[in-house]
């Protein structure tokens, strides 16, 4: 006698393992990988890691001409981008593992360290 729902447990549990090894591989590429945010300006660039935090800053020298009102709000608007960029990574990594069909192709300009 077969059993159609074990069979298909079992078919489940072989993907299963299968997408974890694939988020292991992919989440093993997130630590290396990091995405870059530029200000309005192009003064300011940061760069984020996979989990959003900073991970360095680049200022361009005609930066300095900015009061410190606006040098602010261009560090803010880079570091934003920089940590919406790696979110943005994330997502698309963990939905080609899962097949998602909302995670778009990857733009490697966007990106760096790929």
């Amino acid at each position: 006698m077969t059993f159609p729902a074990l069979d298909r447990i079992e078919a489940l549990a072989r993907n299963l393992d299968g997408w974890q090894r694939q988020l292991a591989d992919r989440m093993a590429e997130l630590e290396q990988t990091s995405a870059e945010g530029v200000s309005d300006s192009g003064l300011v660039r940061v760069t984020a890691a996979a989990d959003g935090k900073i991970v360095s800053t680049e200022l361009n020298a005609r930066a300095m001409r900015l009061d410190s009102y606006s040098l602010a709000e261009e560090f803010t608007a880079a570091a934003n981008r920089a940590q919406e960029a790696a979110a943005a990574l994330v997502r698309e990594l963990v939905g080609e593992v899962i097949g998602d069909p909302g995670a778009g192709p990857r733009r490697p300009a966007d990106h760096e360290g790929r």
